[in-house]
């Protein structure tokens, strides 16, 4: 998208970036792609209701996967909400109903002190280190989008996962 001096073409937008924006949030969530893909509409609700107009069109992915994680950030942090009507009702058989969307909230907990936990351990890495984790683990892109974007070889890539997993797998041995 070429910055053009206007505001920013948010149809465009959503159908340039929205696979960028999903496979964040699909990282985030461990996968769950229902929880997903309703982050990623909340994402781009909140950047069209923004006060602000962006201004430097190039920076709109970091823009959207910045919205992305402050909207899971949200989420994690809501209390838990009513996910189905048996969830209302005296009739629901708490020790056989099983709703898929549910989280645990003692796993949820230690969720969030495992991502608070990486977060601290990434910062301490080297920034290569940081970014190739983080792209291609975390975000789950492929090591040659991230080699491309940062001007890496797919080598390079490789080999700071490996070292960013080397130092953060002891760091985080208690989640295992």
């Amino acid at each position: 998208m070429e910055d053009t001096g206007h505001t920013v073409d948010w149809s465009r937008a959503y159908a340039q970036y929205r696979p960028d924006v999903l496979i964040f949030l699909k990282g985030r969530t461990w996968g769950k792609e229902d929880l997903a893909e309703d982050l990623a509409q909340e994402t781009f609700v909140r950047a069209l209701s923004a006060r602000t107009p962006l201004r430097d069109h190039a920076r709109i992915r970091s823009y959207l996967l910045q919205i992305a994680n402050n909207v899971f950030l949200s989420h994690i942090r809501r209390p838990s909400r009513v996910t189905s009507e048996s969830d209302l009702g005296p009739d629901t058989d708490l020790g056989t109903h099983s709703d898929s969307g549910a989280i645990d909230p003692l796993e949820d907990s230690a969720m969030t002190e495992l991502k608070e936990r990486l977060d601290l351990l990434l910062a301490d890495l080297p920034e290569d280190q940081r970014i190739a984790f983080r792209s291609g683990v975390l975000e789950r892109r492929t090591y040659a989008e991230v080699a491309a974007e940062h001007g890496w070889s797919v080598e390079k890539v490789k080999s700071c996962v490996f070292r960013a997993r080397k130092t953060l797998l002891p760091a985080l041995k208690d989640f295992r």
